[in-house]
């Protein structure tokens, strides 16, 4: 015997005498626990029988979310589909019944046995890979990656993530055809037609918010029906995936709302005809929408569940305008739902609807109808191009998008108000998000085509609503249609004999307009009407009309400072801000009123210590 034999038998003898332990054995079936048992006369220590705990159950890795809960990750081939599936599984409900529910119904087959449920508690949490991912609820940027409803993640991450969100959605984002098939059928058929390259600057716009931190908004699409508004939709929609799977109604509820809008977090969301659902219902989603943050709800265990946020560029149709909408109904329109969801008519002004290029179609229709073909034969993949691009490039996109915004902004003239800023903003980054998509060959189309499109329609825009305030715009607006809606009806004509008491100086001012012989009287009185020396009508309205129907929704301060400075509304002796005419003795009610006239003030044309400069 050598000398290296002699020091691997020393070796030996030194060593541990080596005793089983408890293990758990992954088989090609299943997961096997191996007890011991020790022998109290002899003192050896053997292993006993495999314990069936349940079918082959690999534990990939940890992960957390947000809020700090724990998962574990398992996979397994469900018995009958032979489906892999990868459950995201809290770490909390390891040993519950409701855990056990959960994966038996995605198709393990787990023991009965209390003794083999407790020690596969045990194996999930103790044994496996421990790698670590962030558990998410919301699409988008997560990590340096874009995560998609579906699971998928675009880009390179930093940190595993896996998507543990609404999957209802996940087949909207499904793929047909390439990008250079989508190029050459969907991009061409939409070039040449401002409303059609809207609706694409939305989709593209929608994962570069983040970038620059915009807020969610979005277009709102109207016009008459048949106009062309659901086609420019599904262009919009076949950047992602099917369009009759990605477009959303209105009349969801706004929980539903919300948890989509967390699933497309940094993304696209499509609405269909506002005028579906309820103005409550829409006033209500739009602000949770827009908000960013979904509903907070109280956790079983005590204490909220955590509150989803997101950011979502929405693009919406309707036979009405948001505002127009929304009044009807007898909502208030916030300045924020105007400015957040951009109204634009759908008419192009070419006699086409929305269209202005019909490329080789003869009718509106026919090209609307060779759209559908398309974007139902190609759908998906294009967004897919697009988005991993920019993950790839996000620094130098971020600061291009930031220079783009800028300058789009040092366009506007000096005393444009904010919220004309925050408008010009979201063209400008949809202007740049179609130079870039061009850039990259999806489009097909020359250098320009999408910034030019898109500054025509804000230029439509701010002519119509001007660079005021756009709550003053919003102001003016309600009060003048309650003038026109009830200036006939529900004003009382101010009586002969009042005018006679009146001191000579000022009675020269005001006439009252010949009155019948027999007076009616008037229904739901909202004041007096009287007319001044040009036939002009002047009303006198209850402070209680004023504040409930005149200027409902907005402080009284704030409206009378707006409508005394567009001279629809006659200061008297008392604080500006209160707006009365003192009259007391001088009306047969002894009362006081706002005396309003039915001046008629454009937008455009708002006095120049209105806007916010």
């Amino acid at each position: 015997m050598g000398k290296s034999d002699l020091e691997i038998l020393k070796r030996a003898a030194e060593a541990e005498k080596f005793e089983p332990a408890p293990r758990y054995l992954l088989t090609s079936d299943g997961v096997e626990y191996i007890g011991i048992k020790y022998d109290r006369n002899t003192g050896n220590v053997s292993e006993l029988p495999p314990v069936r705990l349940c079918d082959r159950l690999e534990l990939v890795g940890r992960g957390e979310d947000e809020s700090g809960q724990q998962y574990r990750l398992l996979s397994w081939r469900s018995r009958g589909s032979s489906k892999m599936n990868l459950e995201i599984f809290p770490l909390r409900l390891a040993g519950e019944r409701e855990g056990w529910a959960i994966l038996r119904g995605a198709g393990l087959a787990i023991m009965q046995s209390r003794n083999a449920q407790e020690r596969l508690a045990e194996y999930i949490q103790t044994q496996g890979c421990d790698e670590m991912h962030h558990i998410t609820a919301s699409g988008g940027w997560q990590h340096g990656g874009y995560v998609l409803p579906t699971g998928d993640v675009l880009g390179e991450v930093v940190k595993p993530v896996i998507y543990n969100g609404d999957s209802s959605s996940a087949s909207a984002y499904s793929v047909s055809g390439d990008a250079e098939s989508w190029k050459r059928s969907v991009a061409h058929l939409a070039a040449g037609n401002s409303r059609c390259l809207l609706a694409l600057g939305c989709s593209f716009v929608a994962p570069l918010l983040d970038l620059v931190q915009l807020e969610s908004g979005g277009i709102h699409l109207y016009g008459d029906s048949s106009g062309g508004k659901t086609t420019c939709a599904l262009i919009a929609a076949s950047v992602y995936g099917p369009p009759e799977l990605q477009t959303l109604n209105w009349d969801s509820t706004p929980l539903a709302l919300a948890n989509s809008a967390a699933a497309r977090n940094d993304g696209l969301m499509i609405l269909d005809e506002v005028g579906q659902g309820s103005a409550d219902a829409v006033s209500l989603a739009a602000y949770r929408l827009f908000n960013g943050t979904g509903k907070a709800q109280g956790a079983r265990e005590g204490g909220n569940r955590h509150t989803p946020r997101y950011r979502v560029l929405v693009f919406s149709t309707g036979e009405h305008a948001l505002g127009q909408f929304l009044s009807s109904a007898g909502r208030t329109v916030k300045a924020g739902q105007d400015i957040r969801l951009v109204s634009i008519p759908a008419d192009a002004g070419a006699g086409y609807g929305a269209f202005e290029y019909l490329h080789d179609y003869k009718r509106p229709g026919q090209l609307a109808e060779a759209i559908k073909e398309a974007t139902n034969a190609h759908h998906g993949a294009v967004g897919r191009t697009y988005i991993d691009y920019v993950a790839r490039h996000r620094d130098a996109i971020s600061a291009r998008l930031n220079n783009a915004i800028v300058e789009w902004r040092n366009s506007l003239p000096p005393e444009a108000a904010g919220q004309a800023r925050r408008v010009i903003s979201r063209f400008a980054a949809m202007s740049f998000s179609l130079e870039l998509a061009t850039e990259l060959g999806l489009t097909g189309w020359t250098t320009g085509t999408g910034p030019e499109a898109m500054r025509r329609i804000f230029n439509e825009w701010l002519a119509e609503n001007g660079c005021g305030r756009h709550e003053d715009g919003a102001i003016l607006r309600q009060a003048r249609l309650f003038l026109d809606l009830h200036g006939q009806s529900r004003f009382s004509e101010m009586p002969p004999s009042f005018h006679s008491k009146m001191p000579e100086n000022k009675a020269g001012h005001f006439s009252a307009q010949p009155a019948s012989k027999t007076p009616t009287a008037t229904v739901n009185q909202a004041g007096f009407r009287r007319y001044n020396q040009n036939g002009e009508p002047e009303f006198l309205l209850f402070p209680s009309v004023f504040d409930d129907e005149v200027i409902k929704g907005f402080s009284r301060k704030k409206a009378c400072q707006v409508l005394a400075k567009a001279g629809m509304l006659k200061p008297g002796s008392e604080p500006p801000e209160r707006g009365l005419k003192a009259r007391t003795s001088r009306h047969p009610s002894g009362g006081r009123y706002f005396v309003m006239t039915a001046r008629d003030i454009e937008p455009t044309s708002f006095p120049r210590d209105i806007v916010d400069c």
